[in-house]
């Protein structure tokens, strides 16, 4: 059985020889070295080489992300070309930018961490006027740079076509992209203000992520798409359902079903928070993949298989603070999912990324304990 054989057996519950080892989304590189992590020399914590060690050294298989190790189609569906880079102030404690989404942030380095923390000051659309300028000059579906170069792109088609892991690609994303552009506060009145402008906007949005997203289907064998919206707290969605139904639903339907029409069968999406509410809009809408499932959100795979059976297939859903707190929260936080593990249609992984103050012991106790779970 090879590793396209064994995701999609376990997606559609049907046994398997062993559950697919997929990485945790790791990054303490640092803080492990110094508790006996060897990192290999010449390899920056931030370079793809060091993704691929990790790979080979935990001895993981892959994850949906380029990042590690499953391959994801290359295909820009954001904003092409980029807005220029431009730093616009910069001091000890902070820096001020714009950054290719056309937003202006200042950010504050963390100490002791490669995370930052961001304020967001301005955003490139606050009008009618706006939109329609990032629209015609951003949003151009066929734009130069949104795939490969020609001899890249053929060069990927085979090698492709020659691994045996699982391919996919983005799907877009419909209130995460516009909030980014919009302001999340900006977003919430436009609703209310001009609910026809965030129709136009998310309706162009179904279009275009089609259109991008056509030559790579027709192309190229992919197995899933990955939609992004980070829409939700950890109490519940940032719009009511209402709204979700209203603004988002007939979109998700129209890029999901020119998906399943052109051979990607299973459609995920990324939403961080408490995405319960959600989740029957989404399913409504052609999604049926759910990550990260976040547990301090009040999030429960267990709970969400006995509601909605083989409906959904889920990742994610191991609490991060049980990697923290040590062996027996590790413990009870696998003993917690086990009895779902047999069942199918979920891959357990740490919600989220793996915080810095998760010692390496810990960590290495945890993935072996995963790891007899699973089958690896």
């Amino acid at each position: 059985m090879n590793r396209r054989e064994r995701f999609w057996r376990t997606m559609r519950f049907e046994p398997v020889d062993r559950l697919p080892l997929w990485a945790d989304w790791l990054g303490p590189w640092e803080r492990w070295a110094e508790q006996g992590l060897a990192l290999p020399e010449g390899i920056g914590t931030e370079s793809g080489g060091m993704r691929e060690w990790c790979l080979g050294h935990f001895g993981f298989e892959g994850m949906y992300s380029a990042f590690w190790g499953i391959p994801r189609v290359p295909v820009n569906v954001g904003v092409c070309p980029p807005y220029p880079y431009e730093v616009l102030e910069e001091t000890e404690t902070y820096v001020i930018y714009r950054g290719g989404n056309g937003c202006i942030v200042k950010q504050f380095p963390n100490e002791g961490s490669k995370l930052h923390s961001t304020q967001w000051l301005d955003f490139p659309i606050k009008c009618r006027a706006d939109w329609e300028e990032m629209r015609d000059q951003h949003l151009d579906p066929y734009a130069v740079g949104r795939y490969p170069d020609d001899a890249t792109w053929e060069a990927l088609k085979l090698a492709w076509r020659a691994d045996d892991r699982p391919l996919s690609i983005d799907g877009g994303s419909f209130y995460g992209f516009v909030r980014d552009w919009v302001g999340c506060e900006n977003l919430s009145l436009l609703m209310y203000d001009d609910p026809d402008l965030v129709h136009e906007m998310m309706d162009y949005l179904g279009d275009f992520f089609a259109r991008v997203l056509e030559r790579a289907v027709r192309e190229v064998p992919i197995d899933f798409a990955m939609f992004w919206e980070d829409m939700c707290y950890n109490a519940g969605p940032l719009i009511s359902p209402a709204m979700f139904r209203g603004f988002m639903l007939p979109n998700y339907q129209k890029v999901t079903s020119f998906l399943e029409a052109n051979g990607v069968e299973l459609s995920w999406v990324d939403c961080d928070g408490n995405i319960e509410a959600l989740i029957p809009l989404w399913i409504e809408g052609g999604v049926r993949g759910f990550y990260p499932l976040e547990v301090a959100s009040g999030m429960d795979a267990v709970n969400l298989r006995q509601q909605y059976g083989q409906e959904i297939v889920m990742w994610g859903n191991v609490d991060k603070r049980a990697l923290t707190a040590g062996k027996e929260a590790i413990d009870a936080e696998l003993a917690r999912l086990a009895p779902i593990i047999p069942q199918g249609g979920f891959i357990p992984l740490v919600d989220h990324g793996v915080p810095d103050d998760v010692p390496y012991a810990h960590y290495l106790y945890y993935l072996e304990q995963r790891k007899r779970l699973t089958g690896n």
